[in-house]
Order: structure tokens, then sequence, then C-alpha cells
């Protein structure tokens, strides 16, 4: 027997409408790309391709940077407050403000490999994804790069097996850092 799907929320269907409508005005829809000039195809199929990786890779980045500025907070400030009620103090406003929106990626990694042992396959992701992030966000053309190549553990991060591996890894930075 066959199940429904559940019916969509008139929210829901406001962000699908929305969504398309983002995909559609920047050039990421397959669909809305299959509908201009058949020259024009493979390029922009290409170049939605590299959008949408790159996007991806710069949203694991921030979460990661965000992880390492939890671990920085918690050792500073109590952990009996949640974040909102620390947002809400002037001492924290100040630390987020000046401390940690100075520090770098890799700043905050070896603040936060100095609080307490992190394993190394755990650094050494995050190193290779600020690496990544680097050279993506950096170029426009990050396969010319020399000493940064748009890759993951040696295969192009354009190709589905490099992606289905960077996400396996970067979920076990995520699982690592979110028992906290």
């Amino acid at each position: 027997m066959a199940t429904s799907k559940p019916k969509l929320s008139a929210t829901q269907r406001r962000l699908v409408r929305e969504v398309n409508q983002i995909a559609d005005l920047f050039n990421l829809s397959p669909s809305s790309i299959l509908n201009e000039d058949p020259e024009s195809w493979t390029p922009r199929l290409q170049l939605a391709k590299d959008q949408l990786v790159r996007s991806q890779v710069v949203v694991w980045y921030t979460l990661v940077d965000e992880f390492l500025n939890s671990r920085i907070a918690h050792y500073f400030f109590s952990r009996r407050r949640s974040f909102p009620q620390l947002w809400r103090t002037k001492r924290f406003k100040l630390f987020n403000y000046h401390v940690l929106e100075e520090l770098s990626l890799l700043q905050k990694l070896r603040f936060v490999k100095a609080i307490n042992a992190v394993p190394k396959r755990i650094v050494a992701d995050i190193e290779r994804l600020n690496a990544l992030r680097n050279g993506l966000a950096h170029a426009f053309f990050p396969e010319n790069l020399k000493k940064v190549r748009p890759e993951w553990k040696g295969q192009s991060i354009l190709t589905i097996q490099a992606l289905e591996r960077f996400g396996e890894d970067m979920q076990k930075v995520f699982d690592y850092f979110l028992p906290m």
C-alpha cells in the first residue's frame, strides 16, 4: 500500500516558491537553464554546480567556525548560562566582537586544541576545510591554483564521490562538537 505525502503548510508552500525563485534568479535551476539557448547549457550547468558546491563548503566552514567559537566561549563563560542569556551581557558581546570575530578559523582551532585534546583526524579535516574554503572563496578559477587545489582528500570537490566523502567527514566533525 502506497503512503501519500503529507500536504505542505502555507509557510512550506511559500518557502518552496521562494527557493525556486532564488534558484531561477541565480541561474541555479536546471529547468530554467534548459529553457535557454542549448549552446549555453553545459557552461551554465557547470557554473550552477560550482556555485552549489562553493556555497555548501562555505556553510560548513561557517558552522565549524561557530562550533569553535562555542568551545572558546564556554571556556571563558559559565556553561550554566545559555548563549541567549550570555548575549544579553556587555562582557560577552565585547568578547565576541573583539576576540572571536578577530580570530581566524585556524587560530580558533589552535586555541581549542590548547583547551582540550582534539582528535588528529578532526584537526586534519578542519585544516583541509579551511584550505578548501580559502581556495574556493578567493579564486574564481580555483582549479588554476598551485598550492590549494579544489580537492577533498585528493579528489576534485566537484565530483560526487569527493562530495560524498566530504559530507561524511564533515558529519564526523559535527558529531565531535555536537555533544557539547
